[in-house]
């Protein structure tokens, strides 16, 4: 193997030894290098649709909210982790989201009534064109759902409502259990 000898007015620095070539640079300071990759676009995409994210989120997924700021999804989620003020825009949102879920459930399970509105036309016999009659209100009774009642029940009175009882009673069998030997092993 021959020696490597660097170009001229190169700032390389060739040494040989026992065959193998190592390349020394002349190194610049930190603040003189440039970051590498792309470059944060969080303060251009993201930053200044905070509100609107928060009302996304009540809708839509992650998925689709990135694509909407044209942004991958692995980018979302790097940006969730980075900026506190993301993740709690999505958090209140979601958070909102299951709160009026609750209350429609409730709603549902209870029943409710609603006012229907039915519009009229009929044809103009001189023009042939649709007219407006008339407009009438009718007020109607969405019965009590039960699918929405045992979800609730066996959600919020799981004692009494579990679908298997029994396992619900060893688990907490099992937890006193894991109670006691915390306590034994001074945890």
């Amino acid at each position: 193997m021959g020696i490597i000898r660097p170009r001229k007015g190169n700032n390389k620095r060739a040494e040989i030894k026992k065959g193998v070539v190592s390349i020394a640079t002349k190194r610049k300071p930190a603040d003189q290098l440039k970051k590498r990759g792309r470059k944060n676009v969080y303060d251009e995409k993201i930053k200044p649709y905070l509100p609107q994210i928060h009302e996304w989120a009540q809708e839509k997924t992650e998925a689709q909210i990135a694509k909407i700021l044209d942004i991958s999804k692995q980018t979302f989620c790097k940006y969730k982790a980075e900026h506190p003020e993301l993740l709690d825009a999505l958090k209140k949102s979601k958070s909102e989201l299951v709160k009026t879920l609750y209350s429609t459930l409730i709603r549902k399970a209870e029943g409710f009534q609603y006012t229907e509105t039915k519009t009229i036309k009929e044809r103009d016999p001189e023009t042939g064109q649709l007219v407006t009659v008339r407009e009438e209100n009718y007020t109607r009774t969405a019965l009590p759902d039960v699918a929405a009642l045992h979800l609730l029940l066996k959600n919020n009175d799981r004692e009494n409502w579990a679908d298997n009882p029994q396992m619900l009673e060893l688990k907490k069998q099992e937890l006193e259990i894991q109670k006691q030997k915390a306590e034994e092993n001074n945890w």
